[in-house]
């Protein structure tokens, strides 16, 4: 593997691979017909379940963000996810054609940040007990790649491969940046009950604890990085990155190297996960019953505090922290020629940097996104609502953690028992996106960005995202009194 095709298959994972953070879901965890998917948004929304029993099948939810790159490939990445690129676009082997042009830059000189997540929702129940009360029970697996505070220059590096001869000895002194993975199991339990309850009001309390099992996990947080792209004046062709100073923090996990282990949802029963930890959701919901039918509300507020919490990864066989401070290194493109995975690309970075055993501290801590949750939610009429959800970030900028996305969306739904309609129009890492969604009783499918879905080069809509949701579900209504 070569220097510029390893440098742009990691802009790639920053940009296109499935792998989660956050709890959007926003045309069907802002509604009462939501389920387990709303508990996400707020543990207290539990008790303003329309549903009396709730029992999620699967669901699931690929997303991807940032601020700096376009996708203009000429085909979408529905086609890319469907596999139907068309056959100009392939090579002859079958794979799909993408060049480094596909991505545009959009650049103001402000660091930027990408995100990708996938976020599987497994086998999960809800249940409400009487008018005032509920309890969930949860299963889910979470996974997320992201880089946040790169320089626009570095960022250019990457995605124009090192064989470009505009950044060949330019010193690059601007990259202080953070890059987080994390891909962890968690089991929750839920309670939610009112606590003041009548025809014209009803205030509600909601906490979900979570156990996490950390099953692979990675950090590099670069304090100081000096470097020059160099071509090689003994072999013609060839070039090298050359790492002038290197002052930074770096930790892996390796346990799913070893062994070739996959991730399921097994591993919340697995003794062997090199990462433990506890999170919680906290959150209080209020309703303004309807005048004409107080079953339902006027007004809905709610506000929480979602992903309180961190995994400490501690394991002697699978976990590498080391702190760097190293100068004067080259990397060849030979040193990746059989790399494959995040964790092969760790091995080498840590080999050719002299990193040993003996530096190796063996542990480390990855904090979860933890965010604020308001959401507003209002009944205009026939069925019709209106709803504002404001997702705001609460870890520091160069934490050792995932973060979630800060985001503020209004989405116009249109809701009954038998189905639901929804538009989200959201603002994230500074770009409007629009979304739909449709559930059908308990079934959905939906996307927050369907721009991103559909937007190409041809079409001129050249998105800076994706995302895309669906879920299974057997439900009852609850019982009037």
């Amino acid at each position: 593997m070569s220097l510029r095709l390893l440098s742009f298959n990691l802009l790639c994972c920053c940009f296109f691979i499935s792998s989660v953070t956050a709890q959007n879901f926003l045309g069907v965890s802002p509604s009462p017909y939501g389920g387990t998917q709303s508990l996400y948004l707020n543990p207290a929304f539990a008790a303003d379940s329309k549903y009396g029993f709730y029992l999620n099948i699967g669901a699931g939810n690929a997303h991807l963000n940032n601020d700096y790159f376009r996708y203009q490939a000429p085909y979408s990445l529905m086609s890319l996810v469907l596999k139907r690129v068309p056959g100009p676009y392939r090579l002859s082997d079958g794979a799909v054609l993408f060049r480094p042009e596909y991505l545009g830059e959009s650049g103001n000189g402000k660091p930027k940040s990408a995100t990708a997540w996938t976020d599987l929702r497994g086998p999960s129940l809800l249940v409400r007990l009487g008018q005032g009360a509920a309890i969930g029970l949860t299963t889910r697996l979470r996974a997320t790649a992201q880089v946040n505070n790169a320089s626009e220059a570095l960022l250019s590096v990457v995605r124009a491969g090192l064989e470009d001869q505009r950044f060949y000895n330019l010193p690059n002194r601007d990259n202080r940046f953070t890059a987080n993975t994390n891909t962890y199991a968690e089991l929750g339990l839920t309670l939610a009950g009112a606590i003041v309850q009548n025809d014209d009001q009803q205030l509600s309390i909601g906490i979900t604890v979570k156990r996490l099992q950390g099953i692979t996990a990675g950090y590099f947080k670069n304090s100081g990085l000096s470097y020059r792209v160099l071509s090689d004046s003994v072999q013609s062709g060839q070039y090298y990155l050359q790492v002038d100073e290197l002052n930074a923090e770096l930790g892996y996990t390796t346990y799913l190297q070893d062994r070739g282990r996959s991730v399921t949802l097994r591993q919340l029963f697995d003794g062997n996960n090199p990462g433990r930890g506890w999170g919680a959701d906290i959150g209080i919901s209020y309703q303004l019953k309807s005048a004409d039918d107080p079953n339902n509300y006027a007004l809905r507020l709610g506000i929480a505090l979602l992903d309180i919490g961190a995994i400490r990864y501690r394991d002697d066989r699978y976990v590498h922290q080391y702190s760097i401070d190293a100068a004067n290194r080259r990397f060849e493109a030979t040193d990746f020629g059989q790399v494959s995975g995040s964790e092969g690309i760790a091995n080498v970075v840590t080999n050719r940097l002299g990193l040993t055993d003996a530096n190796n501290s063996g542990r480390f801590t990855s904090g979860l996104p933890t965010a604020l949750s308001i959401n507003a939610d209002l009944a205009i009429g026939r069925g019709l609502y209106l709803t504002g959800t404001l997702l705001q970030d609460v870890r520091p900028k160069d934490a050792i953690a995932i973060r979630q996305p800060s985001l503020i969306s209004v989405t116009p739904r249109l809701e009954t028992s038998a189905l639901g309609v929804a538009v989200p129009l959201t603002i994230i890492n500074n770009s409007f996106v629009a979304g739909a969604s449709i559930r059908l009783g308990p079934v959905f499918l939906g996307t927050d960005n369907l721009f991103g879905m559909i937007g190409s080069n041809s079409n001129k809509l050249r998105p800076r995202g994706a995302d895309i949701y669906a879920g299974l579900a057997i439900a009852s209504l609850q019982r009037k009194p």
